[in-house]
Order: C-alpha cells, then structure tokens, then sequence
C-alpha cells in the first residue's frame, strides 16, 4: 500500500499506513489525541467507540477520516457565532472548514462501502515519529 500524504502548514509529510491500526490512522488525520485538546468544540476529543463506529459504518479509514471530517462540521454548526468586546468568534468558518476537508475526501476515498481511489504523492525524506496514541512508530516521509 503507499503512503498517504497530508498537507500541513510547515510541508508534505507521509503517513506510512501500514504500521499503526485504523483508530489511530483516523486520530491522526482528524488531528484528535489523546491527552490534549482535540478537534471537536471545547476541545473535545473523539472517543474510541466513535472512531471505532465510524470505522465499522465507513467500511475503511480513509472514508471514516471523511465521516470524522464530517462529523466535526456538524458539532460546530451547533455553536452559535458570536461577538464580545470587540472580539468576533466565527465558528461557521470553522465549520466550512471541515465540510471542505470531507468532500475533498470523499472525492478520493468515496462514501460508505465504496472503493473509491486515491492518489499519493512522494516526500523528501523519511524520518521516525512516535505518534501519542499507542507505541507503535511511525514511518513519517517528510
């Protein structure tokens, strides 16, 4: 299987699949963790029976990223806008945010049960990160 690219704001790192299970593959792209502030409103984190459900309803974890992407959009749509003492909090955007992430993708991975495709694209150079979710490594092409 090839890595899977992401995007951050510092370049283009891989996240090599084949060493760390679904759940933890599904934190990592939703940038959810353990111990600290997750992705969710109040910086809630995703439990493991939600991640494990959406595995289980999205058939892979490339379309659970997808449905967690979409799920995020929903609990932030839930949250009023809202201005105090000239400080603007837009949550709307935040939540446009996320349905963009889960349609672009849904384009490559498809809906629940599909086979959708994907494309990969190949770092610089490879390096070893210890992710907070379990104590598996994982090979990082950064």
């Amino acid at each position: 299987m090839s890595p899977i690219v992401l995007t951050p704001v510092a370049g283009t790192i891989s996240y090599d699949s084949n060493l760390t299970t679904d759940r933890d593959k599904v934190r990592f792209y939703l940038q959810d963790t353990v111990n600290g502030a997750g992705p969710k409103p109040a910086d809630g984190n995703f439990t493991d029976a939600e991640l494990t459900a959406l595995l289980v309803v999205e058939g892979s974890w490339q379309r659970a990223v997808a449905g967690g992407f979409e799920a995020l959009e929903a609990a932030w749509r839930r949250y009023p806008n809202f201005s105090t003492d000239g400080l603007t909090v837009n949550r709307t955007d935040i939540a446009n945010g996320y349905a963009a992430k889960a349609k672009e993708w849904r384009k490559l991975y498809g809906a629940a049960g599909s086979t959708g495709t994907g494309t990969t694209r190949a770092g610089s150079r490879a390096v070893t990160r210890q992710d907070g979710y379990s104590s598996d490594k994982d090979n990082v092409t950064a």
